[in-house]
């Protein structure tokens, strides 16, 4: 009898243990405080709001197209080929569109060339009006033809000769052929061919001046800037 009693004595000190630990479990559990929740509002990370910021909305306007619609060229040709027979020249040119397809052109030139024929040189001042019409671009770019009037004035000088009644007008009808080429940075190469049909001289030509009076065949190479 008393070892029955001293072997469920032991039973009963062993399962105390066990059931304060079931009985103390779930108080445990029921005592943790709950988690945090995180604000819906909670901030984004730098760099993701950089990115959002840089988002345009879905209805912002893209900025309009740029169009080209007006030009200032100079005339290297010119300067080339006076600078190469001893002399010195330049021109400047304007375009402006009026419509889609359609443009006017103005121009100015100076020239101090030597004749090559005695001692001759010869002062020009040429002013050029021309209505552009460009059928490949609704700007001032690609194919076009053009038609238009030069008023070239010429004017000889001589170190050896008395000759200051050398002078007088020219009126010539010029139709041309183009191409303009873009570039970077606002640039344009425009290559062009005219045909130079005089209609009223009211001087001789001496030389190398004959290119001002006489009709024929023309060419040049112009470097244009586009004005934004």
């Amino acid at each position: 009898m008393q070892k029955r009693a001293v072997f469920s004595l032991l039973i009963l000190f062993a399962l105390i243990p066990c059931t304060a630990k079931a009985q103390s479990a779930p108080e445990s559990a029921a005592s943790r405080p709950p988690p945090e929740s995180e604000p819906a509002d909670a901030a984004l990370p730098e760099d993701a709001t950089s990115q959002a910021d840089t988002l345009l909305p879905a209805d912002a306007a893209l900025p309009a197209p740029f169009y080209l619609t007006q030009l200032w060229s100079l005339d290297f040709m010119l300067l080339a080929c006076e600078l190469t027979s001893g002399g010195i020249g330049f021109g400047v040119q304007y375009e402006r569109q009026l419509f889609p397809h359609l443009a006017l052109k103005g121009y100015f030139g100076h020239a101090t060339m030597n004749t090559k024929y005695r001692d001759y040189y010869c002062v020009t001042v040429s002013f050029g009006a021309f209505a552009e019409w460009y059928p490949l671009s609704r700007e001032l770019t690609k194919l076009y033809a053009a038609a238009g009037s030069y008023f070239d004035y010429l004017s000889y000088i001589s170190k050896k000769e008395d000759i200051d009644d050398l002078s007088g007008n020219v009126l010539s009808f010029i139709p041309q052929l183009g191409y303009k080429l873009e570039l970077p940075h606002n640039w344009l190469i425009d290559i062009h061919a005219e045909y130079k049909l005089p209609y009223k001289t009211e001087v001789e030509a001496y030389g190398r001046a004959e290119s001002y009076i006489k009709r024929g065949l023309q060419y040049g190479v112009s470097v244009k800037h586009v004005l934004r």
